[in-house]
């Protein structure tokens, strides 16, 4: 396709009137039976059938990935009767869904709600949920592995808090749910137009990193509290831990090999973590620890009768040059000075 020549998506897409995504058409059927083994493949496996006699389909479904998220749109074409899809419990990924046109009744976990227009849910979980649409239905989903969502998790807390678990309840698209929703549109509606920007494995695993931090915020869930909650939160153990062992140990050489092993989590976890909960790296925890006792002892030592060189190798500096450059990014002052005021 040449640049200036895109085509346009369909103004009615996204209102219901036509179908997202019509650039990338996986299927358009009256069978049934192919139907059923296309969507089973497609997103997950279930049963399906229709209610009300045998009345007519006319299947469509669109759908195009991102990196590991897929967008499909998807009309089932029965204008009569409805469509009754069960699912088993799904472990391994989450289904976003939004009302296009018409109304589903989405059962799980003994409650039953209506998903509407100007609604969306998250579908997923040990649970069975079965799914009734009504005549003229037609919705949008986004497929989301849910390893990739408790990575997400993991990084902003700095810890592993549990198995993920969002609930099924339909909300209305406001606040970060319609941020959520308007960015899946404008990504969609650039990929229908074939716009290049998304095709970039950078550009798409940052874009994915942001559409899951705001279906974190936008849906509640069962770590709602923490990813919602202030950073200066009380630090997790293995932090405290690392602190501890630096506290005792600061004049001694560490390295960040024997953090990660004092922690008792992995190096990725452990920088998280203080990054979260500390705004630095545990280097630079040790180092600004360091430069603290540093200073204590650079005060009282005319009393003591210290020198620079001293404090610095008393409190774990090897590099002279390079510790005097730091207590003067740290403190706006040369160490000889801070002794030399006392």
């Amino acid at each position: 396709m040449d640049e200036g020549a895109w085509r346009i998506p369909d103004k009615g897409a996204w209102s219901g009137a036509a179908l997202p995504l019509s650039a990338y058409s996986k299927l358009q059927s009256t069978d049934l039976d192919e139907v059923h083994a296309h969507m089973s493949a497609m997103l997950c496996d279930h049963d399906l059938r229709v209610e009300g006699g045998v009345p007519p389909i006319t299947f469509r479904h669109n759908q195009t990935p991102l990196r590991s998220l897929t967008f499909n749109a998807t009309d089932y074409g029965n204008p009569y009767g409805r469509v009754v899809v069960a699912i088993p419990p799904v472990e391994q990924l989450y289904l976003v869904q939004f009302s296009l046109a018409g109304r589903a009744e989405v059962s799980q976990n003994g409650e039953t709600f209506t998903l509407e227009q100007g609604q969306m849910c998250v579908l997923g979980s040990n649970a069975r949920t079965r799914q009734t649409f009504d005549a003229g239905y037609k919705h949008f989903t986004v497929k989301i592995p849910k390893s990739d969502l408790e990575a997400v998790l993991i990084q902003e807390l700095g810890f592993r808090p549990g198995e993920l678990h969002f609930s099924p309840r339909p909300i209305r698209l406001e606040g970060a749910a319609a941020s959520f929703a308007h960015m899946v549109r404008t990504i969609c509606d650039d990929m229908d137009m074939g716009l290049p920007g998304y095709s970039h494995p950078r550009t798409c695993g940052s874009i994915e990193d942001t559409l899951k931090r705001l279906l974190l915020v936008a849906v509640p869930h069962n770590h709602s509290d923490l990813f919602n909650g202030s950073v200066s939160g009380p630090a997790p153990f293995y932090v405290r831990r690392v602190e501890e062992y630096v506290r005792s140990h600061a004049e001694e050489p560490i390295t960040l090999a024997e953090m990660v092993e004092i922690s008792g989590v992995s190096a990725r976890s452990l920088h998280a973590g203080f990054r979260r909960f500390r705004d630095t790296t545990p280097m630079g925890y040790l180092k600004n620890h360091r430069l603290a006792m540093a200073r204590s002892m650079l005060k009282s030592g005319t009393e003591n009768g210290v020198s620079v060189t001293t404090v610095a190798l008393a409190c774990g500096f090897t590099h002279l040059s390079k510790f005097a450059r730091d207590y003067y990014e740290r403190y706006g002052e040369r160490p000889s000075e801070t002794l030399r005021a006392m």
